[in-house]
């Protein structure tokens, strides 16, 4: 089955990226060269981007495109680990990074047994 792009999460991201600019829709909308009500039908999943529309916001928000597809299948794995997780796990307290790190544990050991039985 092929990994579908979530337009949902996308668009989460692009209002998440314009507000931390401090932009409003139209602001947002006017350095895209686009409509702020499709800005906001992005932002709520309603509509699809393309990638030429994708590219643009990515630029005007000083986001890299992976910072827009972390949340699918799409995103490079470098930077969900490097980026995404890194940044998470920089805000969680000593005694929750040691549980982190059990669970991550627990979740390879399951991961291991999968693969050992599709091997059979």
């Amino acid at each position: 089955m092929k990994p579908e792009v979530d337009y949902k999460k996308i668009g989460e991201r692009v209002r998440e990226a314009r507000l931390k600019k401090n932009l409003n829709q139209s602001q947002l909308a006017e350095l895209v060269d686009c409509s702020n009500n499709h800005i906001s039908h992005i932002e709520i999943g309603q509509t699809k981007l393309s990638l030429p529309l994708l590219l643009q916001i990515s630029h005007a928000l000083d986001e890299s495109l992976d910072y827009f597809l972390v949340d699918t299948p799409f995103a490079k794995k470098d930077y969900v680990i490097n980026v995404e997780i890194s940044r998470k796990l920089n805000m969680c307290r000593p005694s929750t990074l040691i549980v982190i790190n059990k669970v991550i544990d627990a979740l390879l050991e399951q991961q291991k047994e999968y693969d050992k039985r599709s091997a059979e």
